[in-house]
């Protein structure tokens, strides 16, 4: 092994989610390490997200846990304790309307949003198109190619409702959100390096002992109770 730190955790990956991993684990106490292969914090997939905060999910977990973080995302700067030398993400509170099959919400999403206690509107067609002047109410589903002469028929059916819910918007810039958290786990103490790939994890006695890299070198973890998180 290599005399380079131990860790509590090392994290694979610097995404949103591996920077936010950092930051939380830091925050509480342990030693950790976010290992990226490419050159910057938020640099892959969560550069190309779309960045919308929703809570429409079919699970009770998947709308409790996006309901949770829509109030961090209003209240970035001071989750994050720190100031970045970039600026922070902003949070725009637009709402969200989700149009399809009513049964898909009356079954599963709506019965959570009241459980929760998240907001929303049922709205009704006429609704619909007063609030969101030119939306095509057709029912298109399923999707088809091009090549599909169905493709380009009108839609047999009609939307007949929809519901809005206040709690729902966007991150302005995903990528800047992501080095938002890498300067809050830094300020707590955890350590980020980039252009650096990971090339296999070390199991010692049946337990994760740290991970080996692409240019032969290693890092090891901390104790033997440490975790490694794991996050593409």
């Amino acid at each position: 092994m290599s005399d380079k730190p131990r860790y509590d955790a090392i994290i694979i990956g610097a995404g949103i989610i591996g920077a936010n991993l950092g930051f939380e684990m830091s925050k509480a106490g342990y030693k950790t390490l976010n290992i990226d292969k490419l050159p910057a914090s938020g640099y892959g997939s969560t550069a190309n997200s779309c960045a919308i905060v929703r809570t429409h999910y079919s699970t009770w977990a998947g709308v409790a846990m996006a309901f949770e973080g829509f109030h961090y995302w209003q209240d970035w700067d001071n989750y994050l304790e720190v100031e970045d030398e970039r600026g922070n993400a902003g949070f725009i509170q637009c709402g969200g309307v989700y149009i399809g099959d009513s049964s898909r919400y009356e079954d599963k999403v709506l019965p959570l949003f009241d459980e929760i206690g998240v907001e929303y509107e049922r709205w009704d067609v006429e609704q619909l198109t007063n609030r969101i002047p030119g939306i095509d109410t057709g029912e298109h589903a399923p999707p088809k190619r091009p090549e599909d002469d169905a493709f380009w028929e009108d839609p047999p059916t009609q939307i007949t409702s929809a519901v809005y819910s206040p709690i729902a918007g966007y991150v302005t810039d995903p990528q800047l959100a992501t080095h938002n958290l890498q300067r809050a786990a830094e300020a707590k103490g955890g350590e980020f390096i980039f252009n650096t790939e990971v090339s296999g994890i070390r199991v010692e006695d049946g337990r994760v002992a740290g991970v080996d890299l692409a240019d032969g070198s290693s890092i090891a973890r901390q104790r033997c109770w440490a975790t490694l998180l794991c996050h593409q």
